[in-house]
C-alpha cells in the first residue's frame, strides 16, 4: 500500500555564516513496503543535533553532505506501524537515523528496538543516546577522567555539555562550566550543582578569569567550542592535563577562515594531550555507559532538560536556534 511521508530538505549548500529557514523546505514524497524494506515506522519524536551542519557544505567530512531535495538524516524514536519481520511487532518503539521526517519504510537492520523502561522515552535520544554517550567516552576514553580533578567544560549548558557536568559531579570532580546566558548558569549552578558556572559574553579576559576561579589549573578541559575559548584554556591547564576535542561551534558558522592556535608552546612545555573523537566511532560501544546511565538517572544523579520545538515544520527553526544556542539541554521536535 503507497503511503506519503512529509520531510525536511535542504534547498542548497551553506559553506559559511549561519543557515536560515529559506535554506530547507518541506516536502513530501510517496513510500510503500516492499520485500526489501518490509517494516513501516512512524516518528514521535526527532534529534536536532550541531553536528548536522557540518553536513550542509559540499566539503569532505567526517560524513558525507546532506543531498539538495533529499530526506535530510537525524536520529529518532518512533513506532512499528506495519511490519513482515519475526523480530518487529506493530507497537514496538524503534530507535533509528531516519529523522527529519514523519514516517518511513525501512527493514530490520536499519532500525533498534527499545525495551520498555520507565523513562521517558525521549531519553534514548538524551542521556541513553548519542548525548550521553558522547559525554561518557569523551570524559572516560579519551580525557581519562579521574576522581576529583578540576573539569572545565564549554558549552555546558547544552545536551552533551551539561551531561558531562554531571558525570564529572558524580565522580567528585571540581566543575567549572562555561555557558552563554544567565538563565542557562542559574540551571547549571541551581539545579546541576555545578561548582562554578559563568556566561563567557560577560568575561572580559578569560585567561585572568582562569587564573582567579581556579588558580591551580584545570586538569580536564572537555571542549565543544573551539577558537578563542580553546587557546585561553590552554593557557590555564595543569602540566599532564587533557583536553578532548568534541565539537567546533564556534568556528562552524563563520564567515573567515579562523585563525589557528597562538599558544602551541604551553602545549609541549606542559605536556599536553589534545585528543578530538567522534561519536560515530564508538556506536557500539554501549557498555558499560548503558549500565551505568541507567543507574544514574534512577538515582537522580543525571537531570536532563529539553527544549521542544511541536510539529516537522518547525525542525528548520529549532536546528538553527539550535545553532544560535537558543536551547538549554536537548533540542527536540515533536512529532
Amino acid at each position: 500500500m503507497t503511503k506519503t511521508c512529509k520531510y525536511v530538505a535542504l534547498k542548497n549548500y551553506i559553506p559559511q555564516g549561519l543557515p536560515t529557514e529559506d535554506d530547507f523546505e518541506i516536502k513530501t514524497k510517496e513510500i510503500k513496503l516492499n520485500n526489501k524494506n518490509n517494516i513501516h515506522v512512524l516518528n514521535s519524536w526527532i534529534s536536532v543535533d550541531p553536528y548536522m551542519r557540518a553536513r550542509m557544505t559540499e566539503r569532505k567530512n567526517y560524513k558525507p553532505p546532506f543531498k539538495l531535495g533529499e530526506e535530510m538524516e537525524g536520529y529518532a524514536i518512533g513506532s512499528v506501524q506495519e511490519s513482515d519481520d519475526d523480530y518487529f511487532k506493530i507497537g514496538d518503539t524503534v530507535f533509528s537515523n531516519f529523522g527529519m521526517r514523519d514516517n518511513f519504510v525501512c527493514n530490520s537492520g536499519q532500525i533498534k528496538k527499545i525495551h520498555s523502561t520507565d523513562l521517558p522515552i525521549q531519553s534514548y535520544l538524551g542521556p541513553l543516546g548519542m548525548t550521553g554517550q558522547t559525554a561518557y567516552i569523551g570524559l572516560f576514553n579519551y580525557g581519562k577522567l579521574k576522581a576529583g580533578q578540576s573539569v572545565l567544560v564549554s558549552s555546558a549548558g547544552g545536551s552533551v555539555g551539561s551531561t558531562v557536568c554531571q558525570i564529572a559531579k558524580n565522580l567528585g570532580c571540581t566543575v567549572y562550566a562555561s555557558t552563554g546566558s544567565d538563565e542557562k548558569v542559574k540551571w547549571l549552578k541551581n539545579e546541576l550543582n555545578v561548582d562554578h558556572a559563568f556566561n563567557y559574553n560577560k568575561v572580559e579576559n578569560l585567561v585572568l578569569y582562569f587564573k582567579e576561579i581556579c588558580p591551580e589549573g584545570f586538569d580536564l578541559y572537555f571542549d565543544n567550542v573551539g577558537g578563542d575559548f580553546l587557546e585561553s584554556a590552554i593557557f590555564r591547564m595543569k602540566n599532564f592535563g587533557r583536553i578532548v576535542i568534541c565539537g567546533r561551534i564556534s568556528q562552524m558558522n563563520v564567515t573567515s577562515p579562523p585563525s589557528g592556535l597562538k599558544n602551541m608552546a604551553h602545549v609541549l612545555v606542559k605536556r599536553l594531550t589534545i585528543k578530538g573523537f567522534l561519536i560515530f566511532d564508538h556506536e557500539n560501544d554501549n557498555e558499560p555507559f548503558e549500565t551505568d546511565m541507567k543507574d544514574w538517572l534512577k538515582n537522580n544523579k543525571i537531570k536532563f532538560k529539553e527544549t521542544v520545538y511541536e510539529g516537522l515544520e518547525n525542525a528548520p527553526k529549532a536546528f538553527i536556534d539550535l545553532l544560535n544556542g537558543k536551547n538549554i539541554g536537548k533540542m527536540l521536535v515533536k512529532i
